[in-house]
């Protein structure tokens, strides 16, 4: 009656490792789903910043190039030198409109200084033809080195916007290691609590079946084999006789029965108890069984009657085991 509460037993562990599997998992897969959905947007903010890193450089490189025409203007003079400003101007302006609609500017007062910066610069650079036209060489060129000045000025706050923009690239860049190096620590996890999970089941697994084994075993020997003595029960006893009976006929060659029992049993219980008789009938089928071969089969019908079957055995044979018996089971 242990064996089924056994397996329940087993079958529950197993129930239960599979649950906390189930939750295990089920929480390491939202963790890994947040910590994705975090590094898809750290990787959106980085590729962002650096978009806007080059605007920044293109800006520089836009500014220098509205210097130069600025100096070329204040010793020209002619209006080609006027279209270049105004071209590199409207550059200017229209990389600045970009930067001031990108979401991912970090420092707003770095940017701020930097667009009054260059729009200064701009409106000073498209001034120097018109002073030349106006005033002369010389006041072109005094334009011209205000315009170097304030394009220090925008430099210098340019410079101030791509530091903040890099801190912030960099600050990004970490952030996705670390939730790398997270996502990596997440799946180790998963990995080693799943292969725990999946040793304790097939453990489980493992110990239910041979928990069921014993009790099939337990339970084929309680239905063939009687108790006390260990030997075959009546019923394995008709069924080798039938299969001897089936065999003999098939080869024509004999076998032998061998029925015995015990003088005074009855004598042994009422004087002794039933225990003691026990123990007597353990005995019985101890020395029976090293009386006989290992291909005889000798077991107990009931009480204190026992049946041997020898396969193939003569009349001398026979009656030279049946002495061999009697001898052993008449030592006290």
């Amino acid at each position: 009656m242990n064996a089924p509460r056994r397996l329940l037993s087993a079958e529950r562990i197993g129930g239960g490792l599979l649950a906390i599997a189930a939750l295990t998992i089920l929480a390491l897969a939202v963790l890994m789903m947040f910590e994705l959905d975090r590094e898809v947007e750290l990787h959106r903010e980085v590729i962002a910043g650096l978009q806007v890193k080059d605007s920044l450089e293109d800006l520089r490189t836009e500014m220098n190039d509205l210097v130069q025409a600025a100096r070329m203007a204040a010793l020209a003079g002619d209006a080609s030198a006027a279209q270049v400003i105004e071209r590199r101007a409207v550059e200017v302006d229209a990389e600045l409109n970009y930067l001031a609609q990108h979401p991912s500017r970090e420092d707003q007062v770095a940017f701020g200084e930097l667009a009054r910066a260059a729009r200064v610069l701009a409106l000073n650079a498209r001034s120097v033809a018109a002073t030349r036209a106006a005033r002369g060489s010389a006041a072109a060129r005094d334009s011209a080195r205000e315009v170097d000045r304030l394009a220090e000025e925008a430099t210098t706050a340019l410079e101030r916007t791509l530091e903040s923009q890099t801190a912030r690239i960099n600050d990004r860049t970490l952030s996705q290691i670390r939730g790398g190096e997270t996502l990596r620590a997440y799946v180790s996890w998963l990995l080693a609590g799943s292969t725990v999970v999946l040793l304790g089941l097939f453990s489980s697994y493992r110990w239910a079946r041979a928990r069921e084994r014993s009790a099939a075993e337990r339970i084929e020997r309680l239905a063939h084999y009687d108790i006390l003595t260990g030997l075959p029960n009546r019923a394995l006893l008709i069924d080798r006789l039938e299969q001897e009976v089936t065999r003999a006929r098939r080869s024509e060659r004999g076998f032998a029965l061998l029925m015995f029992d015990l003088d005074g049993f009855k004598q042994v219980n009422d004087t002794w108890g039933h225990d003691a008789g026990d123990k007597v009938l353990s005995m019985v089928g101890e020395r029976s069984r090293q009386s006989v071969r290992a291909s005889d089969t000798v077991g107990r019908l009931g009480g204190d009657e026992f049946l041997a079957i020898l396969p193939e055995a003569t009349h001398a044979g026979a009656l030279q085991v049946a002495e061999k018996l009697r001898e052993s089971l008449s030592r006290p």
